[in-house]
């Protein structure tokens, strides 16, 4: 899976181009159909049905692996779109209550609780990737001081900040359009809540360049 655009024509223009590359191999990615619909809620009474377009990776050298590319609004295997699960992710690791979280997100709070839970569950394999790509995007720079909170989700939560601003700084103007919960999901290749272990090093999916 990709982490893209949210604009599905420039996704496809870039597709077609050859401007976009394999998160496995780095290789380029070819038109490869669609994948299944899906429904995202992105309000509590909004529901929106997108197809996501799909990339093969078509090089002689490459993997030859074909890739969902998610927009970047969207975290995979989840319905809710990535602000309302970031923004209940930043309360928790703030200290908040549940019944503050689960009202704000406008979700059941079963829902909310899985959200937290999941992260929770992969938050040291998350802080430890957030790392490696905030040195990745801060080669030559200064690493930000993060004071450990005792709490592996507002440790794991604080990292995910510093590396997403590390990108921010590397990218300039062209990313400056882009949300803080946005960023968060493109960086993580959209693997946020993640469905499956987090990449290994060398393999941490999107750096900057598909934002």
């Amino acid at each position: 899976m990709l982490s893209v655009g949210p604009d599905a024509v420039l996704v496809e223009r870039r597709l077609v181009s050859g401007a976009l590359t394999c998160p496995e191999c780095g290789q380029r990615l070819a038109p490869w159909g669609h994948a299944a619909p899906r429904f995202v809620r992105v309000a509590a009474e909004l529901v929106r049905r997108i197809r996501p377009r799909r990339g093969i990776c078509s090089s002689a050298v490459g993997c030859g692996r074909s890739h969902v590319l998610l927009p970047r609004f969207c975290l995979g295997r989840r319905v809710d779109a990535v602000t309302v699960i970031w923004a209940a992710l930043l309360a928790r690791a703030a200290g908040r209550g549940w019944r503050t979280i689960v009202a704000a997100a406008g979700r059941p709070a079963s829902t909310v609780r899985g959200w937290v839970a999941r992260f929770a569950a992969h938050a040291e394999p998350i802080r430890v990737a957030f790392a490696r790509l905030e040195r990745h995007a801060n080669t030559g720079g200064d690493l930000d001081r993060i004071v450990p909170a005792g709490c592996a989700v507002a440790d794991a939560v604080a990292q995910i900040g510093v590396a997403c601003a590390a990108v921010r700084r590397a990218r300039g103007p062209a990313v400056f359009a882009v949300s803080g919960a946005e960023m968060v999901a493109a960086c993580s290749g959209g693997w946020l809540l993640a469905a499956r272990p987090l990449p290994a090093a060398g393999k941490w999916i999107n750096t900057s360049r598909h934002l």
